[in-house]
């Protein structure tokens, strides 16, 4: 198992040092971070201030503000209620520039997990809005469509989306929403998709990937579990890199090492263990 996803250490981005190689030879940057199982309070949603984020080259045509009462609590990002469990977010926000500094091609990142319940999209959504503070254009995709949860979380709702965007051939302007005041962007899935596979080998599929990534600086695929769906290795085809996300206790190592062995290891950037006890 890659070292990565062996030693893991509360609060900590841990990289892999340099010409340091894993068991089979090869020596990817990776980054292990834990997070915080705070759960912050459910209050009014402050408005973020920093500077304007660069617009993307298309500008969508709905945009939605999120109600604070519907959020889910878990969205330290978003709420900003809780400082210290945002202040993670913004850490691994940082890991991931860093990154993509060294490898200006990182754009696309698949966020994986082993099982549902880790907290996989809860995490998306928190990196989106911290990388969103750094004047990066993100945009969130929920490819996880046997079971989608963005929506849900964000207590938000659209009637046109990923899926709408792929069977009705929508401009990406149509099928994209701005949220406010996040400053990120979401490519929703409204409801169980029956043919996912079909959907995510498509050429239409393909094509929209393209455009996403001619149009924001990173885009985050939201996917379903390794261990539940073949999904998540068809969309590795489609990304640059992967993030793993843990939930220890939920997840036994040697799931992890199943996960991780469905992955290619080149781009597996790190592994995320979420709702930790500090």
């Amino acid at each position: 198992m890659p070292r990565a996803a062996t030693e893991l250490v509360p609060d900590v981005i841990r990289r892999e040092e340099n010409g340091h190689k894993s068991n089979n030879g090869k020596h990817p940057n990776r980054v292990t971070k834990s997070l915080p199982d705070d759960r912050p309070d459910t209050g009014e949603l402050r408005r973020l201030h920093p500077v304007q984020p660069s617009a993307p080259l298309m500008r969508p045509e709905r945009e939605l503000t999120l109600m604070p009462a519907r959020l889910d609590p878990h969205l330290v990002s978003v709420h900003e209620h809780e400082p210290r469990a945002a202040a993670e977010f913004n850490r691994l926000a940082i890991a991931m520039l860093a990154n993509a500094a060294k490898q200006p091609n990182l754009r696309r990142i698949l966020i994986a997990s082993a099982h549902h319940a880790e907290g996989r999209t809860c995490v998306t959504l928190n990196m989106a809005a911290a990388l969103a503070r750094t004047r990066k254009r993100v945009v969130v995709v929920d490819t996880d469509l046997q079971r989608p949860s963005v929506s849900r979380l964000l207590g938000i709702d659209s009637e046109i989306g990923l899926v709408e965007a792929l069977t009705h051939n929508l401009g990406l302007h149509q099928a994209v929403t701005r949220l406010n005041p996040v400053d990120f962007h979401v490519l929703l899935t409204r409801s169980q998709v029956e043919n996912p596979a079909e959907l995510l080998s498509s050429v239409a599929f393909s094509k929209l990937v393209h455009e996403l990534e001619a149009n924001y600086d990173f885009v985050l695929f939201d996917s379903a579990p390794l261990l539940a769906s073949s999904d998540a290795t068809l969309l590795e085809l489609h990304t640059d890199a992967t993030l793993l996300v843990v939930r220890p206790q939920h997840t036994s190592a040697s799931e992890m090492g199943r996960a991780i062995g469905q992955l290619a290891e080149e781009k597996l950037l790190g592994v995320v263990l979420n709702r930790t006890k500090n």
